[in-house]
């Protein structure tokens, strides 16, 4: 092993921070481990450094309003997933995903695949966390930029969907740099994995400097309501984006895996295929027979 890997191995190399090559905007970026590990504070402290690096708003979704107090001034807490749509510039904390986010509901999949590409249209970097990453659904995994491991679960085989998957393989690798950390180390490291960069390998991550043990419980006692999923919207700066779907009725992007630009001949070809109405919501659902491009103009009621 020459120097370089030597160093690359503990996320350290000739351009600096790697955590600045990891967390970059326009990004999705997968959070996972076990409770008590970590999962929290490693969020709180990328909010903190990113949001000052790259000039984004610090948003927190869904922590109880009355814990605002444990938060810097400029923190920002939004009420639910929802209130991201139109949010612009902003790094984005959504903690324990799987209570906020229809991620393993087969049938909210056009809503949660529009959810995760987003940032790439609002200039957002996005964090999910999730205890148990069985919930992440495979077809989701293209659209993560990172995958951000604390210390997994004792029993992996009870996190993963298969021995063989790519997140449990994850885990497996993960728990193996893990176990040769000593013990009061362990929350102070995350395995990370980018697929973009090409690189995988553990790096240290700090507390932020607001931290509070108590916004590692933050969830705790909290009763949340399940939502029914509204259509999220696709627009950059006036014009629509939409999509296709293959024969399994999942969505198609382009060769960047970047939505379709709408055009006017669509607009003026296009027949309304599907209406919904929700408690604050509506959308329909457009369709252009020519290009076979299906597009969402979402409203709020009210």
């Amino acid at each position: 092993m020459d120097i370089e890997q030597f160093l690359g191995s503990f996320g350290l190399n000739e351009q600096g921070n790697q955590w600045d090559n990891v967390i970059v905007p326009e990004s999705v970026y997968l959070v996972m481990g076990d409770r008590r590990m970590g999962k929290s504070a490693l969020c709180y402290w990328l909010l903190e450094r990113y949001s000052d690096k790259y000039d984004l708003l610090p948003v927190v979704v869904g922590l109880p309003r009355d814990r605002q107090s444990l938060l810097p001034d400029k923190f920002i807490i939004k009420d639910s997933t929802e209130d991201c749509i139109g949010l612009e510039n902003a790094i984005v904390l959504i903690d324990e995903a799987g209570l906020q986010l229809p991620i393993e509901d087969t049938k909210a999949r056009e809503y949660v695949v529009n959810f995760l590409s987003l940032p790439g249209h609002r200039n957002q970097v996005l964090l999910l966390t999730f205890h148990f990453p069985k919930l992440v659904l495979a077809r989701y995994l293209p659209f993560f930029d990172g995958f951000l491991l604390k210390r997994p679960p004792y029993l992996i085989e009870f996190s993963g969907k298969r021995q063989n998957d790519a997140l449990t393989q994850m885990m497996l690798k993960a728990e193996e740099r893990f176990s040769e950390l000593p013990s009061e180390q362990l929350t102070a490291h995350t395995y990370v994995v980018c697929p973009r960069l090409r690189w995988q390998g553990m790096l240290q991550n700090p507390l932020p400097s607001f931290w509070q043990d108590a916004l590692s419980k933050g969830w705790s006692g909290v009763r949340l309501d399940k939502q029914e999923p509204t259509q999220l919207p696709l627009e950059h700066r006036g014009q629509r984006k939409g999509y296709k779907l293959g024969p399994d009725g999942e969505p198609i992007l382009d060769e960047k895996r970047q939505y379709f630009w709408v055009t006017p001949e669509m607009e003026r070809r296009k027949v309304e295929v599907e209406r919904g109405e929700y408690t604050n919501s509506s959308y329909i659902k457009w369709f252009d027979p020519v290009e076979r491009i299906y597009w969402i103009d979402f409203r709020r009621n009210g």
